[in-house]
């Protein structure tokens, strides 16, 4: 299932594979894909064998680092 997010506090190429291999370690989840956007929310798209919840999403984006999934 493809399913497309907007974050805030992506910056740069490593915000990017933080946020990548930290959504990864979510059960299910079989491609992320992230660009990164540093003066606007940044656009993540993920795939997997399920959907995912937004509060999924955002706790694995946390414990990345300051990352916020937008609204």
């Amino acid at each position: 299932m493809d399913q497309n997010w907007k974050a805030t506090g992506l910056t740069c190429d490593h915000c990017a594979q933080s946020v990548t291999k930290s959504l990864m370690g979510i059960a299910g989840m079989e491609n992320v894909s992230v660009e990164v956007h540093p003066e606007a929310p940044s656009s993540i798209a993920t795939k997997g064998s399920r959907e995912f919840s937004p509060e999924e999403i955002s706790f694995a984006m946390r414990q990345a680092g300051r990352y916020i999934l937008a609204k």
